[in-house]
């Protein structure tokens, strides 16, 4: 018998659009002989499923079920593919752990800390990794700006500290741009996070844990043909060059790789995450990790997928069946 697989898309966030076609990608590439696949839309307080039929089903969230002729459908394993709010900040992981449906990715400890770019940089930090210098900034908070400029200098960037895809994110150049970058930061979230700018090289690598093994994929190299790497160029492959394999040093690619299985452990991700880093002489400098990065045709992950010669579909397939397996062996160790 099929298994029913809701893959979930949408969210609050403006990664909304590629949400969907993260979700769309990996609705195609999800075995058809052992799925029943259930797209799941998600925007603040609307869950549907629309059938093929275009007929519009509710979600009850009570048990995370639809009713369709009378027959209500349970799901086996649940696909998020919410790219921010609420899919990659833990509020879902959170949801269907008290459910006790299993999900693909990490928990919902795991996805809290590393959405929140201060905690996580805190961490990655007290590991040994470099991270750039940063102030952290509250909504209520007197703003000091000379004592903020005082520790990061200029440039700087500031950015929202529960936030992704670069969502209300400003590089600041000259003082007098400050409190307008913290303005449209404050719009995204209510603590905010302002860091030194490091000049040198954009670097990414992608990981994955497939039976209990931890493996770097590949890294690449983004060069942006905007200011730096926004919302806009890492989803128009006319404003940036995403390089695979990065054409960087050999030990620096090693050590990118490294450090990105490093950070994967000590955290407790799980499924595919992609780690950014900026390498320059004096080293290589963690900025964030994407623990459900995009996953359209064009994006980062999948390119390293194929750059490996990796099939997509079979990884899907493996996450679903681990996840559940887990989910079971958890719920039987508990009696």
């Amino acid at each position: 018998m099929k298994k029913n697989i809701a893959v979930i898309t949408g969210g609050n966030s403006g990664e909304y659009e590629i949400s969907l076609k993260s979700g769309q990608n990996i609705i195609k590439n999800l075995n058809a002989n052992l799925y029943s696949v259930f797209p799941i839309h998600l925007r603040y307080g609307d869950w549907t499923y629309t059938h093929p039929d275009s007929t519009i089903y509710t979600v009850d969230r009570n048990d995370f079920t639809i009713t369709i002729d009378g027959n209500k459908v349970f799901f086996d394993c649940v696909f998020i593919a919410i790219h921010g709010d609420p899919g990659e900040n833990g509020k879902l992981q959170s949801y269907f752990e008290m459910l006790n449906i299993p999900y693909v990715g990490s928990n919902s400890a795991v996805s809290l800390l590393t959405f929140h770019k201060e905690f996580c940089n805190r961490v990655v930090s007290s590991h040994g990794i470099k991270t750039a210098t940063s102030v952290s900034l509250f909504k209520e908070e007197a703003i000091d700006e000379e004592k903020i400029l005082s520790i990061v200098g200029l440039p700087c960037f500031v950015k929202p500290c529960n936030s992704g895809s670069s969502v209300g994110m400003s590089k600041v150049k000259r003082k007098e741009e400050l409190a307008d970058a913290l303005q449209k930061a404050f719009k995204h979230d209510n603590q905010l996070l302002i860091e030194q700018f490091i000049e040198g090289r954009e670097i990414t690598c992608g990981v994955m844990k497939i039976k209990n093994k931890i493996e770097a994929l590949a890294v690449t190299e983004i060069v942006s043909k905007r200011e730096y790497f926004d919302l806009e160029a890492k989803y128009d492959p006319n404003l940036a060059d995403e390089i695979t394999p990065a054409p960087i040093p050999s030990h620096i690619e090693t050590l990118c790789m490294k450090t990105s299985e490093k950070i994967y452990q000590f955290l407790g991700c799980k499924g595919i995450t992609r780690s950014d880093y900026i390498y320059n002489e004096t080293g290589l400098y963690f900025i964030e990790i994407n623990t459900i990065p995009g996953q359209t045709n064009e994006s980062i992950i999948p390119k390293q997928l194929r750059y490996l010669g990796l099939d997509f579909s079979q990884l899907c397939t493996s996450f679903i069946e681990e996840a559940i397996s887990e989910n079971k062996k958890a719920t039987n160790d508990l009696g």
